[in-house]
């Protein structure tokens, strides 16, 4: 929803310039046609679209389009799944070289799409439709066209009748040269009936403790008090939200490989690193020497696409709270300080960062395969790990897991910093207190002007109480 309207590509029209030298990827070269011709136009329009410096790239070519279908020849990161799905555009990004679509189906690998172009009035751009392939799962990359504001895909489905096609989404802008952002984080979905609210706060608390400053949400399901926490960070600019909008009732664990899919496109160009985590794991970092997450990376080279990282379960055993009560409740609340029964540490199910431009298609923990010349690292499990606050609620996605015998000999393992403690408790308290911490309106607040002004024209209910009515009822 919100996402949209803080992302789409024309928002930093007028900075981001372009370089009209020859677009490269590691194998072949793109062209690139002139900006001083357009694409011809079936007639003369009443309203022409701006003609945008960084909006003059045509490219002939997918970057590692032969990569691509000898992978989906090999099936490669092929996941089929919820095999009667609608096909609806989810997103798209325009980058320096490309445009990658993102969808909500998860049953089209390999399949041919019909890439198409929509200029600022959403007309199709004449003679600019290229044939593309879904590779990953939801994904359709196509090559740059000049003018370019919508895109859309025109698809034949089983390969009988006519092309049916998509109703066009805006461009998101991911043009960049340098990333937004050193690291941020890929959340995985949010969904189910816990109410989130104090469980996001910490969440995103926690990781700007540890050095980041971006975040990407997907929410497949949200109730409206737990939504307000997001709508908050949002407004502060920490977070970028993708709304999966579904024919389906139910949107859960099975629709996860979307988020994966959607957020590693939506953070190419964007983002240096990325943490692939869900909201109930926490990078944790030992080293009292270390103090950020970049840091970690100190002595990696530029062939290191993905760096993993150990787990450690801890038995939660409880459910978050319904709302906020007091200052004590959240303290007594917040998982960090309130779970300690731990696993010991595996990497049975370990978690990554990972270079988004490095990284073909993802899977929920790890990369499925990177490009060529692309390395993977390891953090040893003494330097930082991921505490994985898992329930222990029965009849859910995995409830199995405390008999697995990765998981077997818990121990209490006390927090590691308590000093980390404190702060991010202080840190909560504000974010909570600020969304939450709410009273009502006393009537003396009203000024007499616009008092007389709304009684006048007969507003007799202003949702307020006298400071010394004792009723409760509200004026």
């Amino acid at each position: 929803m919100g996402f949209m309207g803080l992302n789409l590509y024309f928002h930093w029209k007028d900075t981001v310039p372009i370089e009209y030298a020859k677009l490269k990827d590691s194998n072949e070269t793109t062209s690139m046609s002139s900006p001083s011709t357009p694409y011809p136009k079936k007639r003369q329009k009443s309203v022409e679209c701006p003609s945008e410096l960084w909006n003059q790239v045509h490219t002939d070519i997918v970057p590692n389009e032969d990569l691509h279908l000898d992978w989906i020849q090999k099936n490669i990161s092929r996941r089929d799944n919820i095999m009667e799905s609608q096909i609806r555009l989810l997103t798209a990004f325009v980058y320096p070289d490309h445009i990658s679509i993102t969808t909500t189906s998860q049953r089209n690998f390999g399949q041919n799409a019909s890439c198409m172009y929509y200029d600022c009035l959403r007309e199709e751009i004449e003679n600019s439709r290229y044939e593309s392939v879904f590779f990953p799962m939801n994904v359709i990359r196509c090559p740059r066209r000049i003018g370019a504001k919508y895109v859309s895909i025109g698809l034949e489905e089983n390969g009988n009748g006519p092309e049916k096609t998509q109703e066009p989404i805006p461009l998101i802008y991911r043009n960049f040269g340098t990333p937004s952002h050193q690291i941020s984080v890929c959340v995985g979905p949010i969904y189910g009936s816990e109410n989130r609210w104090l469980q996001v706060a910490e969440f995103i608390e926690h990781y700007k403790l540890i050095g980041v400053r971006h975040f990407y949400f997907t929410i497949f399901n949200i109730n409206e008090y737990g939504r307000k926490i997001l709508d908050e960070y949002q407004r502060t600019g920490e977070i970028e939200l993708t709304v999966i909008q579904s024919e389906y009732r139910n949107v859960d664990w099975q629709f996860h490989l979307l988020q994966i899919n959607e957020c590693h496109q939506r953070s190419k160009h964007h983002s240096k690193w990325v943490i692939n985590v869900d909201i109930d794991e926490r990078l944790v970092i030992l080293d009292p020497k270390i103090k950020s997450v970049l840091e970690l990376f100190n002595g990696y080279n530029d062939t290191v696409g993905e760096v993993g990282f150990a787990i450690r379960r801890i038995q939660k055993t409880g459910q978050l709270p319904e709302k906020y009560e007091s200052e004590e409740q959240i303290i007594s609340e917040m998982e960090f300080l309130k779970y300690n029964v731990s696993s010991p540490v595996t990497w049975g199910a370990y978690k990554t960062i990972y270079r988004p431009e490095k990284i073909a298609a993802m899977y929920y923990h790890w990369a499925y395969q990177r490009y060529p010349g692309s390395v993977a690292e390891y953090v040893n499990s003494d330097v930082a790990l991921i505490r994985h606050y898992r329930t222990t609620e029965s009849n859910i996605l995995g409830s199995g897991w405390l008999n697995d015998p990765n998981y077997a000999n818990f121990t209490i393992v006390p927090i590691e910093d308590s000093k980390f403690g404190k702060k991010l408790a202080k840190a909560v308290l504000e974010k909570i207190k600020y969304v939450y911490d709410q009273r009502v309106l006393n009537c003396e607040e009203i000024a007499n002007v616009p008092y007389q002004e709304y009684k006048e024209f007969g507003h007799d209910i202003f949702n307020c109480i006298f400071r010394n009515d004792t009723s409760g009822n509200r004026k």
